[in-house]
This record gives C-alpha cells, structure tokens and sequence, in this order.
C-alpha cells in the first residue's frame, strides 16, 4: 500500500509547495511551479530539512503519548519555517563590516542592534507551505518506518535510528543555513589583523605653508541629515546651529556630503587617510594601502591629538589604534574597558567632556600647529542614554498630533524611536555648538570641521546596519567654521570654502584629508606627489567613487552615488555587485537633472516620513499635515531644560 499511495500523495504534497511561491522566489521570475520546486530543492533545503527532522522528532513522541514534548518540537519547527527565511537572507547580506562590529562592542550597543532587527526578522509563513511539509513528513516518516520494519530492527533501534535521522536533518539544516555567514566571519578575523599592516605605509615628504590656522576637527555619530532642522527637516532639532547659519557668516555650511560607509570603523579609515592606489576603490577600505592623516600631519609639523568620548574598545577600535596610533590620545572610560596606552577618565556627556579638555588644553599650553580630533558619542543607539536627561523630551508636539500611520506610513521604525532620536540630534546641536563657542573665543586662528561618520535610519528602525543600508545611514552634516582671527587673517581661504558650498556639489568624506590638508597649508612635496592620491576638497567637482564597498557571501558589494552605471575594473578578484537603493537612484537622477524637482515631489507624500524623505532626497518643499499647522524652516523654542544648560 505504502509503495502505491506514497509517490501520489508526496507529488501532490509538492505540487501543493509548487503553487505557494515566496516573496524571495518571485523576484526570480521563474517560469513554471515546476521550477520554483526545482528552487526550493536546490535553494531552501535549510528550511525544510530542519522542519522534517523537528517533525519526526515530534511524530516519535507523539507515538510514546508525550504530548507536551511532541506539541514543542512542532512548534519549533513553524517558528524555523516561519523565521528561516528573513533570518538567512540577512545573515547572507552580512559582510565583513558587519562581523568586524561585533568585537568589543557593549551590551547597551548589541540591545539596540537587536531592536533594530525587528522590521528585517519577521515572520514569514504560508499556510500551504506548512500544510505541504506536513504531508511529506508525515509520509516520509511513515515510509521510513515500514523500511526500518523489513529489517526486522527492535523497537528500540528503530526508534533510535529515527531519533539520529532527526538529528542529523537538523545538524544538515543549520551547516546549509549558515555555511555562507560562517564563511564571512572567518574572513573577517583574518581581514582585521591585516588592516594595520594595510596602513603602515610611509608617509610622503610635504610643504607647509608659513602661516595657517589651527584646526578643531568634531567627528559627530549618527547623525543624518534627514532628522536635521538645518537640513529642512520640518522639526526644530537643531535651533543653535539653524539660529547660527541665519546670523553668523562665519559658519559655512556644506549639503550633498555622503560618509563611504554606514559602520564607524569603515567610515573613519577611509575619512582619516590617503590611498596609494586610486585603482582600488573597489575594494573594501581595510584591504586598500592607506597613509593615516595622522602620520602626514606629523611630517608637516602638525601636532595631532585625539579626544574621544567613544572609550576604548567597541566597533570606533580598530579606526582609532589604526589612525591615530602616533597621536595623543584622551579617551573616556568605559564600562568593562581595559586601559592602554592611553589616559582614562571618567564618563561625562559629550559637550562636559570636551569643554574640559579644551580649556585644559589651552591653559597648558599649545605647540605651533595643531589638529584636534573630538569624537563624540551623542546620536548613537539608545539615543536617550547617550544624552543628558534635561534633553530626553520630544522636540515638538508634531508627532503626537499625527496617527501613527501618518507619522511612518509602511516604514517599520516607531514613534518612540523618533522621539528619542530627534532628540538625540537636538543634543548634537547644542554641544557642536558648544564647542563653536569655544572656537569663537580663541584669539589665534581656528577653524572648526564638523562631520558625522554616518547617519541611523531611524523612521526605519534599522539603525546604522550596513547589511540593510538606506540612503540615510550615509548622507550626513558637514561644516567649516572659521573664527574672526582665522577668517581676517586668511580670508582667501574662507572665501574659497564658502563659495564651494554654495556650489552644491556632491563629496564624500573620501574627499576629508585633501580638505583638512588644505585648511591647514600642507601640500604634497613635488617629488612625493605621486606616493599618494590627493582628491580634490569636499564641494569640489570631482568624480564620484563608490561607497559602502563591502564583502558579502555573494560578492564585494557597493553603492553608486552616479547617474550612470561606474566602469568596474577588469579581473576583479572577486563579483561586483551594484546595490544602490532607490532612495540614491533618485537621488542621482535629480542631481544630474534627468529627472527634475518637480517630478520627484509631484506626488502627495503619504506620511511625515516620506515627506522628511523627499525634503533629503530631491528637496521637496514641505507639505504640512491636516490639523499640524507646521510650517517648513521653523525651528521652535528650546526645550525645557536645555537653556539652564545652555
């Protein structure tokens, strides 16, 4: 009976597979059910091999009347039916980047990574896929049974025998579900340990000019220009710096910058170094030969120091021990850090933090010429536990105005995760501002630069996660602050960077050495000119290279910030992979004006954050929503609290 009823039942149980298709297969195109069973045999064996083995694992107890055991076994296997899916495809989008971020980081950082998780995991389930493995493992158990009787095995064999093949389906299972993952974190542990030697390339003889400012470099942490007021975010999260750039001239404020990448280590070591090699921009940054700007600056007789609230270890590490390894460093403690060569003290929010340092720095004492690097902390995830209490409230009542269907529309961030954000960003403003403050009233030449290593894509909900990227996670702040001396004292050189940004062209932080190298007079030596690759400054023409470049599974990975496809190297080592989003298309098309303004904010936005979306994107006028009364521009009164700090 068993040999004439299988084979119909099976095939029909996979005609059923057959019919139900996935969202992933789908995409694929396949012609005919017959293929996309063909697929799932070939590709989804992790799915379904572990479903058979937990089914049999729960039939076997279900024939010994151990019900509670039998119903957990079934379960687990519809909770990896229904997570396996989202659950691999995202493991097999990690890169090397990905991996390199989970050393040392702390336990408030892996909490919020998983909060961020949920709008990537989640269930994916189809009734007649579950119905479908069902029937085959219910067939196929009952066959193997009838096969083991022949044999004339005892009850207890039998069984055991059972119990093994169970096993071993699952064991397949996990080996077919992350062999590709498991592939990416070994090469990343060795691709970590070669990255300082990637650096350690002598630096090339320089000129210096007679007499140029200092320099007070602010690395901010992800902070996005689409949750930025200054940026014509329709909330009033940056009232400082929205208030400066209305009143000060000294303020030069950049649009169109993008950081190389979505994760801190990647972005810094690109930002903070010289390539040897333009030819290998489409590799990832910790395989390419760099000179750190550190080690430049300490041959053009710049003194470099590093004042960083991020603490020792975590995923800033290996930027920080790479680039500044020949600087002085100040770095805050933190929870469960080890100390280094380095000073410790002890935790402060950001703007206590450094305004302390810099006013020690300046009772001490300074050498001739002078490049310090302040890393701060505020932007990163949880958002209010980085930031004084006084500033965890919500910037405005727009959002509590609005259904959350208005606020998010399809996007899978929430409400509170905007809040705090926004809020976050309310913080960064006011401590840059802090420390323009102190820029103000120094009497010798400085110029302040201010960028963040990468935005969050907060309305989102999946943070800064390179694996998952958004247009968001790299298009960040950048500004230049001259003081009155440096602005008197060299007015060529604040006009030149003024007029840039008025200019409106598209950078990238690839492009930060050449402009800290500028602002500060130190050029290439004639004969040295070709030891590294000087781009030309941020808001200077130049042709885009590709960003967030990345190992994967499947191939080195990257994003074109063009309007036309890049000419990609011939005998690449490995698969190039163009994974621009949408967000980037358009943002491109607009740029190059194949695609106008008016094209691309022709549709009514269907929420807050597809309007925040087509402000950053193609700056589309604001379209306030019924009953808010918001104007774009606007930024409100400060919140309670923050003028007592102020």
């Amino acid at each position: 009976m068993v040999k004439t009823v299988f084979p119909k039942v099976a095939a029909a149980a996979f005609a059923l597979l057959a019919g139900t298709g996935s969202s992933a297969a789908s995409t694929l195109s396949l012609p005919a059910p017959a293929d996309h069973l063909l697929f799932v045999l070939q590709h989804r064996s992790g799915e379904y091999l572990f479903f058979i083995g937990a089914a049999y694992a729960g039939l076997l107890l279900l024939k010994k009347r151990r019900w509670l055991g039998a119903t957990a076994a079934f379960m687990l296997g519809v909770g990896w039916l229904a997570f396996h899916l989202p659950v691999t495809l995202y493991l097999e989008s990690l890169g090397v980047d990905s991996f390199a971020e989970t050393r040392n980081f702390n336990v408030e950082e892996a909490k919020f990574w998983f909060q961020t998780l949920r709008e990537t995991i989640y269930p994916d389930l189809s009734l007649k896929k579950l119905l479908a493995y069902l029937v085959f493992s219910w067939l196929s158990f009952q066959a193997l049974q009838r096969l083991l009787a022949r044999k004339e095995f005892t009850r207890r064999r039998a069984a055991f025998i059972m119990l093994c093949t169970a096993g071993a389906l699952v064991g397949l299972a996990f080996q077919q579900s992350t062999s590709k993952a498991l592939a990416v974190y070994l090469d990343n542990s060795e691709k970590y340990l070669t990255t300082a030697r990637n650096f350690e390339q002598p630096a090339p003889e320089v000129t210096v000019a007679r007499s140029q400012p200092d320099l007070l470099v602010y690395i901010g942490e992800s902070t996005s220009v689409m949750n930025m007021g200054l940026y014509g975010y329709p909330r009033p999260t940056t009232p400082w710096l929205s208030e400066r750039a209305r009143t000060d001239a000294n303020l030069v404020v950049f649009d169109h910058v993008f950081a190389t990448h979505a994760h801190t280590s990647r972005s810094l070591l690109e930002a903070l170094s010289l390539g040897v090699d333009d030819g290998e921009r489409f590799l990832p940054i910790t395989q390419r030969k760099r000179v750190s700007i550190v080690d430049l600056l300490n041959k053009a007789g710049v003194a470099s120091s590093l004042i960083s609230n991020q603490g020792i270890g975590g995923s800033w590490d290996q930027a920080s021990s790479v680039v500044f390894k020949n600087a002085r460093k100040l770095f805050r403690q933190k929870p469960g850090a080890s100390a280094t060569e380095a000073d410790l003290v002890e935790k402060v929010w950001d703007h206590e933090f450094f305004s302390e340092q810099l006013d020690a720095m300046e009772s001490a004492g300074r050498s001739p010429r002078t490049a310090t690097f302040l890393h701060s902390y505020a932007g990163h995830g949880p958002y209010h536990g980085n930031i004084p209490e006084s500033f965890r409230k919500p910037v405005d009542g727009l959002l509590s105005q609005l259904q959350p269907a208005q606020v998010n529309g399809p996007a899978g961030g929430t409400v509170g995760f905007i809040e705090e954000y926004d809020a976050a960003i309310r913080y960064v403003d006011y401590s840059l501002d802090q420390a323009i403050g102190h820029v103000q009233q120094v009497a010798r030449p400085l110029v302040l630069v201010y960028f963040s290593d990468h935005g969050d894509a907060v309305f989102r909900g999946m943070g800064h996660d390179s694996a998952r990227f958004q247009h968001e996670m790299a298009r960040v702040p950048f500004m230049v602050y001259f003081n009155d001396a440096a602005r008197r004292e060299h007015a060529g050189l604040y006009e030149k960077y003024r007029l840039l940004a008025r200019q409106k062209e598209t950078s990238t932080l690839a492009q930060l050495p050449a402009t800290l190298m500028d602002l500060l007079g130190v050029s290439l030596q004639g004969g040295s000119k070709n030891a590294a690759v000087v781009t030309p400054v941020i808001g200077e023409k130049t042709a885009l290279p590709p960003i967030m470049v990345r190992d994967t599974a499947d191939g080195t990975t990257f994003v074109n910030l063009n309007d036309f496809a890049l000419g990609l190297p011939a005998g690449a080592r490995r698969k190039l992979i163009d994974k621009t989003d949408g967000d980037t298309q358009a943002y491109a098309a607009v740029r190059s004006g194949r695609l106008s303004q008016a094209q691309a904010c022709q549709a009514a936005p269907l929420s807050f954050e597809e309007a925040s979306r087509r402000i950053m994107v193609a700056g589309c006028p604001y379209v306030s929503f019924p009953g808010t009364g918001r104007q774009p521009g606007r930024e409100a009164a400060l919140a309670p609290g923050a003028e007592a700090s102020r």
